[in-house]
């Protein structure tokens, strides 16, 4: 009557991925170039702040959350990597 469904699993959410897994699928081929990237954006966020606030706009400081999280996102990223290797 009815047709048997395997069990399958779901695919992964993109922000599960993105969050948990550490990175999307091509950053963790390349984990240590990515997390340079991510580095570079940190540092870019962090002295555009702060020459924002210097100048008196105040949500300059918001480019200290997005340093933040590409900090959090880039260690994420090295320590999954380093995790499925060993």
């Amino acid at each position: 009557m009815y047709a048997q469904t395997s069990n399958i699993t779901p695919p992964r959410s993109v922000i599960r991925n993105y969050l948990v897994g550490g990175g999307w699928p091509f950053q963790l081929r390349h984990p240590e170039a990515w997390a340079a990237v991510r580095t570079l954006a940190v540092v870019w966020f962090i002295a555009f702040g702060s020459i924002l606030c210097s100048y008196g706009y105040g949500w300059g400081a918001l480019l200290y959350l997005a340093a933040a999280k590409e900090l959090a996102l880039g260690y994420r990223l090295l320590k999954t990597s380093r995790a499925a290797h060993h």
